[in-house]
């Protein structure tokens, strides 16, 4: 049996961020029917979503979370994202909008650990195409150059414990130095902060459960949760309707998943 499945949106009319949520839902529940999936967001986020009923069929439970007013959608966002374990009682999966589901997942619910994740690039941290050493030390000041793994923050296996709690208090203190005091608003620099401070507590996902498509393709045939991880400095981007969003423009256009993006979904490796 899977853990329950955790999304955050932040999502209006000017971005594509709920449609590709909608695509990744609707990929989980063709393995997963009666998974209890739950999906955090802000007040303009609910009444965005509330337009939306198709959607909202696929959702089990919608949480508002309180957000400040003057946070920026992409500073509400990560803050939602680093206080999950804060309004989700009981073990987790947490799954970025831009995937889809391609196998059951039924090997999560098999873990025992505190927080799995998969590395980011697939790399070694000192192997990383974008190495965040650099960065870490101008925000934090911090030689994190002892760490095995930087972990992509896109699939995240949370049990439920005292420990995870601090932990993800922790990582959201650091997201909040980083964003307001150092202009870095991205949260996986302090997720890796929060991660030497805990002595490196993050245990490695397999790979096809967060197969990060840009980055890398040794997971891509086996995958189970792909990632597209879009790269803006792409400019043509065609090759693919999820790299391109086109799956996602034409789902807001039509408004429904028609066989058409159903048929490009469930042939998501083939899409290319």
């Amino acid at each position: 049996m899977i853990p329950q499945i955790v999304y955050v949106l932040v999502a209006n009319e000017h971005n594509l961020y709920l449609e590709e949520m909608w695509v990744s839902i609707w990929s989980l529940r063709r393995f997963h029917p009666d998974a209890n999936v739950k999906v955090l967001l802000d007040n303009d986020t609910n009444d965005f979503l509330n337009n939306h009923p198709s959607l909202l069929e696929l959702i089990t439970e919608v949480i508002v979370v309180p957000t400040p007013d003057n946070y920026t959608a992409k500073q509400r966002s990560r803050q939602i994202k680093t206080t999950v374990r804060e309004f989700v009682k009981g073990t987790y999966l947490f799954i970025d909008t831009d995937t889809v589901i391609c196998q059951p997942l039924d090997d999560i619910g098999k873990l025992n650990c505190d927080i799995a994740a998969v590395p980011d690039d697939h790399l070694p941290l000192s192997e990383c195409l974008f190495p965040p050493i650099n960065d870490i030390k101008r925000i934090f000041d911090l030689d994190c150059s002892d760490a095995d793994y930087w972990f992509n923050s896109g699939v995240m296996y949370v049990a439920d414990n005292n420990f995870t709690h601090e932990f993800y208090r922790k990582w959201n203190e650091n997201w909040k130095y980083s964003c307001f005091e150092k202009g870095n608003s991205q949260d996986q620099p302090a997720l890796l902060k929060t991660c030497k401070e805990f002595g490196y507590p993050i245990s490695c996902l397999s790979g096809i459960y967060n197969a990060q498509v840009a980055m890398s393709l040794k997971y891509f045939a086996d995958a189970a949760i792909l990632h597209w991880w879009h790269m803006d400095f792409i400019e043509d981007q065609s090759y693919s309707p999820f790299f391109s969003l086109s799956i996602y423009r034409d789902l807001r256009k039509k408004g429904t998943i028609t066989d058409e993006i159903s048929d490009l979904i469930i042939n998501a490796k083939q899409s290319f």
